[in-house]
Order: C-alpha cells, then structure tokens, then sequence
C-alpha cells in the first residue's frame, strides 16, 4: 500500500527492535489457521509501515525455528499438497514494489550488485541458508510509482527467475472500498497490461490481487465482479488478498472465499505475537500428516 511517511524516522542499529504491540492475530472458524503475512518498506529506518532488515532476518529466522515452511498462491490451488509433513504453512508477501525491496548498488569499481540489505537479498540469502524453508515469496506490485525504482523489466524476471511470485496491487493504488466494482476493471487490467509491456507471456503467471487499502466491500457484488474478469481469454483474478489482521482458515477458502485471503500487516505485528497465539502451532516435535487439524485439505483424485 502506498503511505507518505510523515513521522520523524528513529535509525535503528543492531538487532531488530522488539515489536510488544498489536493484539493477537484474529481467528477464523477452526483452530488450525494458516498465517499469510505482509511486509511493505525494508528500511535502515523504523517508520509505520517499515521493517528494519535484521528486523525481517529475525523474523525469517522465527519462523523457521517455529517450523513454518513458505507457501505460494498457487499451493493454496494445488490443496497445499508439498508442505512437508513436519512443517506448517505460512505465506510472506511485500506490498508496493518499493525499491528497498529489490535494490541495486554499485562498488568501487562501479558494478552493480544486489544490495544484501534490501528485501530480496535477505530472502534469498536465507533460503540459500536454509533451503527446507520453501520456494519463496510474493511480491505484490503497484503501478502508481515505477516498481523497484529502475530497472523494472530486468527486477521482474529475475523475481520470477529466483522461484518468486508476483502478484497485481493495481495500476493506481486507489482503495477498492471507495470506488464500485464496476470499475475495477480499470485498476486491475491496466496493471496487467504494464506487466505484459515487460514480462510477455509469463503475466499468465499473475493472477491474484491485494487490494489497495485491504479491504473489499461487502454487500455489492465484488467477488462476483473480481470472478467474471477475463485477461488474455484466461482469469485476470483468481484470488484476492486483504490486510484484516487475521490469520484466515483455509476452510473458508475451499468454500468459495478465495477474493477474501486474510494478511497480517507486519508493521503492525511481531513474530512473538503471532506464535504466542496458541491457534498457529501444534504443540508437538511434528505432525503425522498435513491433514492433521486441516480437515478440509481437498482429497487428491486418483
């Protein structure tokens, strides 16, 4: 989401600041609830909606010693069929496409390298590390500003090069609470199409949207409306993210509500919060399978 940091900034050195605030993550119908959760600026600055990087390192490193593994929009398609047995799901997205996110700097000699502190670098750096973690991340990208600052075409496919997956913020970051249905057309196919001008026939691959302002009123048809869009004679949507503060059941997903996945806002949250919710873990060195306390995992046809 776009934000004007308007507050003074506290530079942060060191370790990660401790985060005490924020309520507990709320539950939805069963008890086994799948966090997805959402990051937006990586900065050497702790502002509202920032992370410091040793804060996101630390965070990665939490949840791996939690025994989460990172999913993807499409493992919620496929029935969450390879989490590992002794493994949780959790899903991590980056809103915007700020450039700290995937960031250039140059050396003496002037070359070019990924900047180690920007959201990419850490990422990878930590799944290089720990390659049990899963594939990797979401980027969900708007198209209000010029995505990772320069470079744009190249940062996509890389992003998608690394096992990355981009998701669509829209093309002019309005809150889809304060326009009609009617016209979200007009947010998210001509953000498809800037995607297509620099990724061809791998904008097939994006699908999904979180929703500027994270929410989606109810009441008006919008997922009917979000359903019916086409791109290229195939679905422009096929899920929809929101920024709600809750950790969803995938329950609800299976039964129809893919246009309403929760997302925590991490700026909001710490990982000592959401772990200390007795819901997320089961309290045991693993699980016999996935379908423990995950009763409506689809039943894979023969």
């Amino acid at each position: 989401m776009l934000f004007l940091i308007l507050a003074s900034f506290v530079p942060v050195t060191g370790n990660a600041p401790d985060l005490d605030h924020g309520p507990a993550p709320q539950s939805e119908d069963y008890a086994s609830g799948i966090p997805v959760v959402t990051y937006h600026q990586i900065s050497l600055y702790q502002s509202a909606y920032s992370a410091t990087p040793a804060r996101l390192r630390s965070d990665l490193q939490d949840l791996y010693d939690a025994g989460f593994f990172l999913i993807l929009p499409t493992d919620l398609e496929d029935g969450l069929s390879r989490i590992p047995f002794d493994r949780r799901p959790i899903m991590i997205t980056f809103d915007d496409g700020w450039e700290d996110n995937f960031r250039y700097i140059e050396n003496a000699a002037g070359e070019q390298y990924i900047d180690p502190d920007c959201a990419v670098a850490i990422v990878n750096t930590f799944l290089e590390e720990h390659p049990d973690f899963g594939p990797g991340v979401v980027f969900f990208i708007s198209w209000d500003k010029v995505p990772f600052g320069v470079q744009t075409e190249e940062k996509l496919n890389m992003l998608l090069d690394m096992g990355h997956f981009i998701g669509n913020h829209s093309a002019d970051h309005l809150a889809f609470t304060k326009i009609p249905p009617s016209r979200y057309w007009e947010q998210i196919i001509p953000a498809l199409n800037s995607f297509h001008r620099r990724l061809g026939l791998r904008t097939s691959q994006i699908n999904v949207v979180a929703y500027p302002g994270g929410r989606i009123p109810r009441g008006v048809n919008a997922e009917d409306v979000l359903a019916s869009m086409e791109y290229h004679g195939r679905p422009a949507v096929t899920q929809g993210y929101l920024v709600d503060g809750a950790v969803g059941s995938f329950k609800r997903f299976y039964e129809g509500n893919e246009f309403r996945i929760s997302r925590i806002d991490m700026a909001l949250y710490s990982v000592p919060r959401l772990l200390n919710w007795s819901n997320i873990m089961i309290e045991s060195e693993a699980r016999p399978s996935l379908h423990d306390d995950l009763p409506w995992r689809p039943i894979q046809s023969d």
